[in-house]
Formats: C-alpha cells, sequence, structure tokens
C-alpha cells in the first residue's frame, strides 16, 4: 500500500520503519533540520531496548498537496501543531483515508472541522502508538517493546474500518488495539499521563532524583486517581477500565512498578527526555486537563499542587 507518514519524530520514524520493513511504499513528510538529515542520512533508528540500529533509505517530501495520492496518511505530531496542518488534509481530494495519531484531545474538534471543510469527505481515524524515545544527532532513540501496542478507533463507535487497519498493519510488530470510542481513550491518557509529566517537571527531566521520593510517588498515583474521577464526573469512560481498577486495587504493585520506573534508564527515555523535548505538547495537555477539573467542580489538591511544577519549569526555562 502507498503510505504517507505526516511527521518525522520518535513516532512518525518508527511507525515508518515498521510499514517499510513490511513491504508496503511508504513516504515520510519532513521539513527544516529533519528533512535535511532524513535525506543526507536515511532514517536512523536505534532501538534501545533491542540493543540495535537500523539504517533505511526512505522517500522524502515536504509537504501534502492537494492531487497528492496515499491510500491511508498517518498524521502524527504533537497535539499542539496539528491544527496548523488541517487545512493541508482539508484541501487533499485523493486520500481517503486520514489517521490522526498522538494524544489528541481535541478530536471532535479536529473531525469536524474535517468534515466541514473537505470537498472530498475522507474516513478521519484517531491512534496512538505505545513508543518512547527522543531525537539525537540526527537519529531516533526509540523505545519499544518487540510489539508495541497500537491503539485506535473512531469517534462514532463503528468498526467498519477493521479490514483496512488489518491490511496496513499485518506482519508489522504492531499489536493493534480497537476502541470504540477514542476520545474516552484520549482523556483517560492524559489523566495518566499528566502527573507523571509533573513528576519529570519537579525533578529537573531527571526522574531518578525522585526515586526515593515516596511522597512525591504517591502523589502522582493520588493524582491519576482524581484525574480519572474528573472524567467519571463529566461523563467520560475510563479506557481501558481496567487501569484505573489495577491502580486502585494493587496500589502497592503500582508503587513499586513506578519507582523503578523513575529509578531506571527507561523513565528517562520514556517519560523524562519527552517532557524535555515536547514542554509545548505538555503545556497543552495541561491546559486540557485544568479545564476539565474546573468543569467537573471536584476537588484535585494533588493535581493542582504538582502542576506547579511545570510551571515552575517552564517559567525558569522560558518557554514560551
Amino acid at each position: 500500500m502507498k503510505i504517507l507518514i505526516y511527521g518525522a519524530g520518535v513516532l512518525g520514524s518508527y511507525a515508518t520503519y515498521e510499514l517499510k520493513r513490511v513491504g508496503h511504499e511508504v513516504t515520510i513528510l519532513a521539513r527544516g533540520k529533519r528533512y535535511e538529515e532524513l535525506k543526507e542520512k536515511g532514517l536512523v533508528i536505534r532501538h534501545w531496548l533491542q540493543r540495535r540500529t537500523t539504517v533505511d533509505k526512505i522517500n522524502i517530501v515536504k509537504e501534502l498537496l492537494p492531487e497528492d495520492q496515499y491510500d491511508v496518511t498517518f498524521i502524527v505530531m504533537q497535539s499542539s501543531q496539528v491544527k496548523a496542518v488541517l487545512p493541508d488534509i482539508s484541501a487533499n481530494v485523493r486520500c481517503p483515508l486520514f489517521v490522526f495519531v498522538g494524544n489528541e484531545d481535541k478530536a471532535k474538534e479536529i473531525a469536524d472541522e474535517i468534515k466541514n471543510t473537505s470537498i472530498s469527505n475522507p474516513r478521519i481515524l484517531f491512534g496512538f502508538f505505545s513508543i518512547g524515545g527522543r531525537r539525537e544527532d540526527g537519529k531516533v532513540i526509540s523505545v519499544h517493546t518487540k510489539h508495541p501496542d497500537f491503539d485506535i478507533g473512531n469517534l462514532e463507535g463503528k468498526d467498519d474500518y477493521k479490514s483496512i487497519l488489518e491490511k496496513i498493519f499485518k506482519a508489522t510488530r504492531f499489536k493493534i488495539k480497537y476502541h470504540i470510542n477514542m476520545d474516552d481513550f484520549f482523556k483517560t491518557h492524559i489523566a495518566f499521563i499528566m502527573p507523571l509529566a509533573y513528576l519529570a517537571y519537579m525533578s529537573n527531566c531527571d526522574l531518578r532524583k525522585i526515586a526515593s521520593n515516596k511522597k512525591a510517588l504517591n502523589a502522582a498515583i493520588d493524582a491519576i486517581v482524581e484525574g480519572c474521577d474528573v472524567l467519571v464526573k463529566l461523563g467520560y469512560k475510563i479506557d481501558p477500565e481496567i487501569s484505573l481498577n489495577f491502580l486502585k486495587n494493587y496500589r502497592k504493585i503500582v508503587y513499586f512498578g513506578l519507582k523503578l520506573c523513575v529509578a531506571t534508564p527507561v523513565g528517562r527515555l520514556a517519560i523524562s527526555d519527552h517532557c524535555k523535548a515536547a514542554c509545548n505538547e505538555m503545556k497543552y495537555l495541561d491546559k486540557t486537563l485544568v479545564e476539565l477539573t474546573k468543569k467537573s467542580k471536584l476537588q484535585t489538591p494533588n493535581i493542582n499542587k504538582l502542576r506547579e511544577y511545570l510551571i515552575k519549569y517552564v517559567n525558569q526555562k522560558n518557554i514560551q
């Protein structure tokens, strides 16, 4: 199949590698310095857990034109950047399927805007790759399991897209997880990841510093529960539901798992590095979480306290 990956960060780079590996005709869209890196060096990925490096020659473009034809386009960008590319998506008349991959807290708004502005009326899906890492010296340091999760779905509860997804991901290492409503999934994801991001900023993006801070780790767990309570109050479903049940019923296991995570390089690569490199995205998601908590009118003391570290970090680094 002919596939475009719109975005050449950690997630987009790994998706490009994996889809190309199984024989698809994959093109990656990049701009500026990243475009030049890919053109000069190829797609270089250090698979951190697997302790190996791959280098692939790939097709590269700088833009998506109205007449460009792909069987599917994956938009893999930070949430705060997606709105700027929607005009390009709506202007294209030859791609029947767009999949937005990332922390899309405004999934409904994205779908509605394309529906109202596109003359071709493409299919819109939303997804999330469970991959971490960072970019460094022209290469991607990718933290992923042997079979990374790819959560995907739409907002209508339909599943008539499964056949095309299975065709795209057949033979890949991705483990596909289908969801009835991806908006529930994204909101749940924000509730879980933002307390961890707050811990990263508390430690100045060096989580090892707080591995022995029992009070901070427990506050983060409590903040996750607060966020989930906010979502339930507002009518969202926790997705996956088992995640909150496990958190409440096996708190000691969760605590020691979190402690192990922040004490090891996995925490640095999967959490700290991302928070450091994508602070604007974390600010954007923090704003979403704050809006949700205010709307719910619930008390969220742990969220309120922990997010002060994000604010402090932003002010210290003078991040706009």
